[in-house]
């Protein structure tokens, strides 16, 4: 059996984002040799560190105990990967949230990445920029040359985007060459096993494996006059079907606060409309830069309505449920396999405007629910997004997959 210091986990992902450095930070201490493959050019998320730059497997094998390794995009042309690219026939299909010139890095870069880091496991937390860009490296590799495989899916990576044509045929394909599936909810294993995937599907995780919530906020929701919103309004948030809601609840949210995050400027224009016509003290809400700022904000809320056509486990939602924050979501995501809606929060239907006003008002007025909901969902998220239980899962897991590997090398070399 190979050491756990002796292995390298290439994490394909968004180096970035805070939920991946979260699933990173309950490896961390592991003794694998962790490194992140960034699919962005963008800056680090700073829970990342302690961190380093590294090229090669050899370099990787030199981190320090609790240190994770950052593959250097540097080390490779960007321009000669892109044409590189283009001489493969390798086109990146595009989001509806990101604009037209947007970018993510090279499969090119990613592929010679994972040449130089020789993991023995390969991560990709998300589909749609990690997905796609590691199936593609896994075509130039030849199928029999690659390391396992292990796919995370993210919100709407596979309910949604299987729907879309550019993004479907590249979706079954990605299920025809992954090793395992990691997802955030049940729900997506059906929609795996319906597109054909027939191999291992590990019990459903949040995809930023969980956090501490050691010393924040534990004051009574009834005791708060703070009323959150998610004011996304696009390509799959539904913010104004909520403004809507909140047009018709006005006359129970007169002791409120209403602050609406994420609003862009049409949504900053409906807020003063409402404001003017009903009197409410409704506001957009200032981006929170830290972290710790925006849990801080989130524990002085009663409740957080956040609306959708699609999601998975909204990260709103498992914090909300972590500092006593009653949750109203969308039945489009998979709230309902953490909550029971009329007990522990409501899911309604995202474009049932009727229904989400009623939510808002009893969730508004009824002491009693939202004080006995707080428990009971901090215990749920006690157990379900908990690094201290879900780091050794992982760990478990990773080892089947790099085991499985090496007895497949056993047994060809026989």
């Amino acid at each position: 059996m190979i050491p756990q210091a002796d292995r390298v986990v290439a994490i394909v992902a968004m180096a970035q984002s805070v939920h991946a450095a979260r699933w990173v930070a309950m490896l961390r201490n592991s003794g694998l040799r962790i490194v992140v493959v960034p699919v962005l050019s963008a800056p680090n998320s700073p829970e990342l560190e302690p961190c380093r730059l590294v090229r090669t497997r050899s370099e990787a094998l030199t981190l320090a105990p609790g240190e994770v390794g950052v593959f250097d995009l540097s080390a490779i042309s960007e321009e000669k990967a892109r044409s590189i690219d283009v001489a493969k026939g390798y086109a990146w299909p595009g989001h509806p949230a990101y604009p037209e010139h947007f970018r993510p890095v090279p499969a090119h870069s990613i592929e010679t990445a994972l040449r130089w880091l020789k993991p023995d496991l390969v991560h990709s937390l998300e589909v749609q920029f990690a997905g796609y860009v590691t199936l593609e490296a896994k075509r130039r590799f030849g199928s029999d040359a690659f390391p396992p495989w292990l796919l995370s899916n993210w919100g709407s990576d596979v309910m949604l985007f299987r729907k879309l044509a550019a993004h479907a045929p590249i979706i079954d394909r990605v299920f025809q060459e992954i090793d395992a599936y990691w997802s955030e909810c049940a729900r997506d294993i059906g929609i795996a096993r319906d597109l054909g995937y027939g191999g291992p599907a590990f019990d459903p995780m949040p995809a930023s494996g969980g956090m501490s919530f050691s010393g924040l906020d534990a004051s009574l929701p009834s005791t708060r006059k703070l009323l959150l919103i998610k004011g996304y309004h696009g390509w799959s948030g539904r913010g104004h079907h909520i403004l809507s809601s909140l047009y018709m609840a006005a006359e129970h949210l007169r002791d409120y606060q209403v602050r609406v995050m994420f609003a862009n400027d049409a949504t900053t224009g409906l807020l003063r409309e409402i404001a003017d016509r009903t009197g409410l003290d409704v506001a957009p809400e200032p981006y929170a830069l830290q972290h710790s700022h925006a849990m801080a904000r989130l524990s002085r809320a009663r409740m957080v309505v956040g609306l959708g056509i699609s999601d998975g486990i909204s990260t709103t939602l498992l914090e909300a449920m972590a500092v006593g924050a009653f949750p109203i979501l969308a039945n489009s995501s998979c709230a309902c396999e953490w909550i029971r809606s009329g007990i522990d929060g409501f899911v309604v239907d995202p474009h049932d405007t009727r229904a989400l006003a009623d939510a808002i008002v009893t969730a508004a007025s009824d002491n009693a629910m939202v004080d006995a909901a707080a428990p009971r969902n901090r215990e749920v998220i006690a157990r379900r997004w908990n690094p201290d239980i879900n780091g050794p899962i992982v760990l478990a897991h990773y080892d089947e997959l790099m085991s499985g590997r090496q007895a497949r090398i056993r047994g060809r070399a026989e």
